[in-house]
């Protein structure tokens, strides 16, 4: 056997290799998480791998960015931090693992395994629960899913990206004109233009 003809076959054992299905399984399955592209400051990763999948199932990208796109994850993550007392970090803390707890019992996998449609499902069940409450309870009578729908809500509009590019922002405040007709196709006003 010549030289040529060794490599052309090496070449053809490696490539059967390595399209080979049961080879592809086993690099699919050596593959990490994703990772999150930010250092929590409260959170450890999984928890704010948690906080991130919930984010995009309650804001998802449509024709208008999701609520990962504009960085509400890392939002509740420094609003958790800094702005929650100790007892309500530990509500939240507690509500994130109730989460993982009761889809384990209700899919047999963590939130953060589950299939989208799933996640919803999961989530649309936890917004039933809570539809009768107010966003005006008070936090310790506020269920963790409404919390979190408030922070992740609260980060998404009040983000440059939205208010910027995606509502009327008034930056200044300016003219108050009562009673204003609305043109059409204008964006709702936010910012304090009082």
């Amino acid at each position: 056997m010549n030289r040529r003809e060794a490599i052309k076959k090496t070449g053809l054992a490696l490539g059967f290799a390595a399209t080979s299905p049961l080879l592809m399984h086993l690099i699919q399955s050596c593959e990490s998480k994703k990772p999150l592209g930010w250092k929590p400051q409260f959170f450890d990763e999984k928890q704010a791998l948690l906080v991130a999948a919930l984010a995009n199932q309650i804001l998802p990208k449509t024709d208008t960015p999701g609520a990962l796109d504009v960085g509400v994850d890392v939002f509740v993550d420094k609003m958790v931090a800094e702005v929650y007392s100790e007892k309500e970090q530990k509500q939240f803390l507690k509500g994130l693992e109730e989460i993982e707890k009761n889809s384990e019992s209700k899919n047999g996998k963590i939130f953060t395994d589950l299939e989208s449609k799933v996640q919803y499902d999961f989530l649309y069940g936890l917004e039933n629960e809570v539809k009768h409450l107010s966003f005006d309870s008070d936090p310790k009578e506020k269920p963790f899913f409404l919390m979190l729908k408030e922070l992740v809500l609260l980060g998404y509009f009040t983000s440059e990206e939205i208010m910027t590019k995606h509502l009327d922002y008034q930056p200044v405040p300016g003219q108050l004109l009562g009673c204003e007709p609305m043109k059409a196709n204008q964006k709702l006003r936010v910012g304090n233009y009082f």
